[in-house]
């Protein structure tokens, strides 16, 4: 992830009892003065919105665990 803060995208599969679905979550990395903040925007599905149903703790901790936890972070990533 070459730009930590702002709007980014994350494809995940989400598998249920009656199909396997590929879905893209939206989301966006602010900060305060003491900690990262994740936004999830919407989760869609082709160019459907799919974003109440969903259990939004488990997109919030791949987001956190596999995305955020191994990015590609550099000093310069906060600009001047």
């Amino acid at each position: 992830m070459a730009r930590r803060y702002g709007q980014h995208q994350t494809e995940v599969q989400v598998d249920a009892d009656w199909a396997t679905l590929d879905v893209i979550v939206h989301w966006t990395l602010d900060s305060d003065d003491h900690q990262d903040l994740v936004t999830i925007d919407k989760i869609t599905v082709g160019e459907k919105d799919l974003y109440e149903g969903w259990n939004e703790d488990y997109f919030y901790n791949i987001i956190n665990d596999e995305v955020l936890a191994g990015a590609d972070y550099h000093w310069t990533d906060h600009g001047d």
